[in-house]
């Protein structure tokens, strides 16, 4: 077929139409990204008891429904890329967000930010652990 055909113009035209088909039903078969909302891991009190949450979800000491076993479901749907909030109850011992963070660790999720909340009116602070100063001595 020579270029300046009555012709050439529509076969031009068809193969630009059937690229762009093509290119738009890849891109509508592309596996969706899992979402960035970060994961919110928290401890609080409850009718007198430490309770811990993944998300929501109340986790317990049971092999089926603790605190690693939620996480480590996450970790394989999410990847460990995803961030993390800890919320921590004023009431509850500060010692518990060490235990937190070490169970973070243990599923390699290292993109966190720590809060403080009182759950009773609503407010919440956020903790940052700067450089290290020592402690006056006078």
């Amino acid at each position: 077929m020579a270029l300046d055909s009555p012709v050439a113009p529509k076969v031009t035209l068809l193969c630009i139409l059937l690229c762009s088909l093509w290119i738009s039903c890849v891109a509508a078969s592309q596996a969706p990204q899992p979402t960035s909302h970060p994961v919110v891991v928290s401890s609080g009190i409850e009718n007198g008891g430490l309770v811990y949450r993944v998300s929501g979800k109340r986790v317990e000491d049971s092999v089926e429904n603790s605190l690693l076993t939620n996480l480590g479901t996450i970790v394989k749907a999410r990847g460990t890329a995803i961030p993390v909030f800890i919320v921590i109850d004023v009431r509850v011992p500060f010692s518990e967000m060490g235990k937190l963070e070490t169970a973070l660790d243990k599923v390699d999720l290292t993109h966190r930010r720590l809060f403080v909340s009182d759950f009773q009116n609503g407010t919440m602070t956020e903790i940052h652990f700067d450089k290290a100063i020592p402690i006056p001595r006078n």
